[in-house]
Parts: structure tokens; C-alpha cells; sequence
């Protein structure tokens, strides 16, 4: 069973390239590209043979431990396509033992894990100083090997069994994965440059520290705390890349016996005992609103999406931490980014609406509480996360009377988004992804309208946040607290008068211009 499915997974690779010319050229391609990319790397990494121990343990362990993550993260992206899903030979009779071997075996066959093991035996090739840390390079090859490429089994089995059919989770994996990567480049690339390997640096030490002792790093700095002389660390490390291998086999071998017996029948049926947010919020119309707004953000998968992309904002520190930031300072960095984008999320979503927006203009119910019952998801979410993050944010940083500093700027760049989106969504509606669409199938009719839209939101918010932000330097250059206090007063106060204003001009044009949305909303 080994041999054919082996046969089956090289027949497989061989068909990519059997299509049409187009494809087999981006196959090839790529595949060339990236093991070229190996085979560079690799070479670096074994060229650090006779560096000091020190310096190729902060090298080796971060940028293996990264890659290793990328393992982790995206098969679970694209596990909905996985040709080797366990349930595609359930009608074949095979037993669970030979299906799980079978499988594992041939997924490791492919450009991914071919690259992988050419780094792996480059960095074996980098611990040969003598017989015990030449042993155990090797050993932390096969490991690094075999760990990759469960994770891939298991990565896949999971993005297909939990993700496969459904289309908008299916995009939010890829957005993950696509944010990993691309924060991956240029953190590799930073911790290839030259003036990183020096033993007086300390930032690569206190990350290779880190990645050692996780799940993805830990087959990496096995040879390499040997290496250094720390016999306990190497024991202790290999002993936990050995449970790793032996967690993800038992993970593999469940999910085949799992998925061989499981019907993927993803029907479900819901019963309701009350009206949910419509009951809490009372028969008014700007509580009709936000009930409305509130169930949106808590079921459609276009707002899931939206606020993903806000929970993955705090990956950024990673490379500016890399390049040379200290990490205390980019501390205070994730949370005024979360402010802003929350910020402008609601600006163009009167279009999400699609042709459901007739209610609001048919009701008759002021503009204004149109807008503001739109608005509240965010403010009653983003205020408390604001206030629970600048606290996170002051302690990560080292000093609590920044707190008020962090606060007023995020509130004060959240509420005046939140402002000016209530006369954009209005003012500059543009197609955008229609119910039941993929979450990032964005129509090719926004146009211009569209970059107009997003401009002024943007614009808007940062020379709305200038006041905060000026007392915020004011705050750190300064000693004395009263900068702080009016960061958050004027930061506040700015942010509630461009929401007012914001709600109440909004509502205007909401009034004027109802049935002109309703006719924009249908063109989506």
C-alpha cells in the first residue's frame, strides 16, 4: 500500500506540469524558485560550521523555527484541496494502519519538505564540531523532517475536515496564511543581514531562547545547546521534539480513524427561544439597527473576516522587533493600529447590506439612528478592548502612567473613523461583496469610487488623531503627567465630537438620499 501510494502522490506531482502550458510554466517555475531558495539558505546555514557556537544558535534556531510555523499554518489554508483527504479512500477498503502510514510516507514527497530537508541537513552539516554535536544534527534533521511533515498530515486533514466547505473560512485561512508569509520574508531576510551575527548582540540570543523551547523550535536548538555546552537544555529540548513527533502521530492516526468513519454532513439545524439582540435592545429604531448590526458582525462571515484581520494587527511587532525596535516600545505599536482599522471597517457598510438597506429607507426611521445603531458593535466591543489593551500595552512597556496616553489616542482614532464612515457609508457607497459570496470576491465596479472612499476615511482619521498624537510625544518627552491626562481628555473629546458630528451629517444625507443607496445598493 506504501508503494502505491507513493506511485499515486509521484503521479500526482507529475500532473501539475501536464496541463496547459501557462500552468505547467508557474509550476515549474516555482518549484525551481523554491528550491533555490533552499539550496541558498542551506548554504549559509552550513557555511556558520565555523562560527561561534553562539552565533550560529541565534541563526539557525529563529529562522528554522519560522519555517516550521509556515508548516504549521498553511496547510490548514489549503486543506480543502488536499488530494490526500483520508476520506477520499474510505470506499477502497484500506485499513487505518496502512492509510495512515501510507499517507505519511508519501507526503513527503513534494517540493515543500524536499526544500525543508536540504536546510535540515545543511544545519546537521553546521553542528559537525565533533562526534556528539555531529549525531545529534542529525538527529535533529530527521526530526525536523518528520515534524514538518505531520504537521502538513495533520494541517490538511484539519483544513479540510473543519474548513473544506466553507468557503469564507476557507479565505480567512488563506489570510492567515498570507500574513505569516509575508511577515516571514522580511523578518528571514533581517536575520540573515550581516550585522545581526554578532556575539554582542543580544536581541537574536533572546529570541533563539524563546523559539528553543516551543513545539517548532525545539528539533532545531537540540544540537545547538549541545554545541554550546548546555547538556541539560539539549536533553530537555530533544526529549520535547520527541513528544512533539509522538503527539502529532497520535494526532494523524486519530483523524484517519476519524475521517474513515465520519459522514461529512455539515446540515445543521438551529432553534431559537427568543429573539436575541432584538429582544434586549428594545422596539426603537436605533435599537433595531444595532440588533441588526450586532447579529451581522456575530454571523456573517464578511465581518468574521473583517475582524481577523484586527486579531492578526499584533504580528507586526515581530519584525520591527527584528529590525532593531525595542521590544518594549513596540508594545504601545498593535493597539492604535487596531484603532484605526476598526475605525474605518464601517465605512462602506450601508453596501453590505445589498438590497436589505429598503428596510431602513422604507421604515421611515431617522438617518441618524440608521447610523448610529450601525456603529454600535464597534464602540460596544472596541471601548472595553481599548481600555483592557492599553492596560496590556503600559504593563508590556514597562510604565503604567502611559496608560492614559494609549487610551486617549486609540479612542480618539477609533470614534473619529467611526464619524467619519458614518458620512462615507452614505456619502461614497461602492460595490462590495454581495451576501453569500466569498468573503474577499470583491466586484470589479468599485472603481475609482472606491479609492475615494477608502482615501478620505484614512486621511480622516490620522489628521483627526494629530491633536492626541502631538500631547502623546509631549507625554513621553516630558516628565510630568498632566501630558498624559490631556492626551486622554483631548484625545476623547475630539473623538466624540467627530462621532457626533459624524452620526448627525450622516443621518442627513441618509434621510436625503435613501432611495439613491437603495439603487447603489442593487448595483452591487
Amino acid at each position: 500500500m506504501v508503494a502505491q501510494l507513493l506511485r499515486l502522490r509521484v503521479d500526482l506531482l507529475a500532473g501539475e506540469v501536464r496541463g496547459s502550458a501557462r500552468r505547467s510554466v508557474l509550476v515549474v517555475v516555482a518549484s525551481l524558485a523554491g528550491l533555490a531558495a533552499a539550496v541558498f539558505v542551506a548554504m549559509a546555514v552550513a557555511a556558520l560550521r565555523t562560527a561561534d557556537p553562539a552565533v550560529a544558535r541565534s541563526v539557525i534556531v529563529p529562522v528554522g523555527t519560522l519555517v516550521t510555523v509556515a508548516f504549521s499554518v498553511i496547510p490548514l489554508a489549503v486543506g480543502g484541496a488536499d488530494q490526500f483527504d483520508p476520506r477520499r479512500f474510505a470506499v477502497f477498503g484500506v485499513s487505518r494502519r496502512d492509510l495512515a502510514v501510507g499517507l505519511g510516507v508519501a507526503g513527503l514527497v513534494g517540493v515543500p519538505l524536499v526544500a525543508l530537508a536540504v536546510v535540515a541537513v545543511a544545519q546537521s552539516a553546521a553542528w559537525m564540531r565533533d562526534g556528539g554535536t555531529g549525531v545529534l544534527g542529525v538527529v535533529a534533521a530527521v526530526l525536523v523532517v518528520v515534524t514538518a511533515a505531520l504537521l502538513v498530515r495533520v494541517g490538511c486533514a484539519v483544513g479540510a475536515w473543519v474548513f473544506g466547505g466553507q468557503r469564507q473560512t476557507r479565505d480567512a485561512g488563506w489570510l492567515v496564511a498570507l500574513v505569516v508569509v509575508v511577515l516571514a520574508i522580511p523578518t528571514v531576510s533581517l536575520l540573515l543581514r550581516v550585522d545581526w551575527i554578532d556575539p554582542r548582540s543580544t536581541e537574536l540570543d533572546r529570541i533563539a531562547d524563546v523559539a528553543g523551547w516551543t513545539p517548532w523550535g525545539a528539533a532545531w536548538a537540540v544540537p545547538a545547546e549541545a554545541a554550546a555546552g548546555h547538556a541539560g537544555e539539549a536533553t530537555v529540548k530533544l526529549l520535547i521534539a520527541l513528544a512533539v513527533v509522538g503527539l502529532l502521530g497520535w494526532a494523524w492516526w486519530a483523524l484517519v480513524g476519524h475521517l474513515l468513519v465520519t459522514v461529512d454532513d455539515r446540515t445543521r439545524t438551529r432553534s431559537y427561544r427568543t429573539l436575541g439582540w432584538f429582544d434586549r435592545l428594545g422596539a426603537n429604531p436605533a435599537g433595531a439597527v444595532a440588533a441588526r448590526a450586532l447579529t451581522y458582525w456575530g454571523r456573517d462571515p464578511r465581518y468574521r473576516t473583517s475582524y481577523l484581520i484586527l486579531l492578526l494587527v499584533p504580528i507586526v511587532v515581530v519584525p520591527l522587533g527584528v529590525a532593531g525596535m525595542p521590544w518594549h516600545w513596540t508594545a504601545l505599536i498593535p493597539l492604535p493600529l487596531m484603532a484605526v482599522i476598526a475605525g474605518f471597517l464601517p465605512h462602506n457598510d450601508v453596501a453590505y447590506d445589498n438590497t436589505a438597506v429598503w428596510l431602513h429607507v422604507a421604515s421611515g426611521a431617522p438617518g441618524w439612528s440608521d447610523r448610529l445603531g450601525r456603529l454600535t458593535p464597534v464602540i460596544v466591543v472596541g471601548v472595553p478592548a481599548i481600555v483592557a489593551g492599553g492596560w496590556l500595552s503600559a504593563s508590556l512597556f514597562g510604565d503604567l502612567t502611559v496608560f492614559p496616553v494609549v487610551v486617549g489616542v486609540c479612542v480618539g482614532a477609533l470614534f473619529a473613523g467611526l464619524g467619519i464612515s458614518s458620512v462615507v457609508s452614505v456619502a461614497l457607497p461602492y460595490p462590495t461583496v454581495r451576501p453569500g459570496d466569498r468573503a474577499f470576491q470583491q466586484p470589479q465596479a468599485a472603481g475609482v469610487v472606491s479609492t475615494v472612499a477608502q482615501s478620505t476615511t484614512i486621511i480622516g482619521i490620522l489628521l483627526f488623531s494629530v491633536p492626541a498624537v502631538w500631547l502623546a510625544v509631549l507625554a513621553f518627552t516630558d516628565d510630568t503627567s498632566s501630558w498624559a491626562l490631556l492626551t486622554l481628555v483631548v484625545g476623547a473629546g475630539v473623538g466624540v465630537v467627530v462621532l457626533g458630528l459624524g452620526v448627525l451629517v450622516g443621518g442627513k444625507l441618509f434621510d436625503r438620499y435613501g432611495p439613491d443607496l437603495l439603487a447603489a445598493a442593487q448595483r452591487n
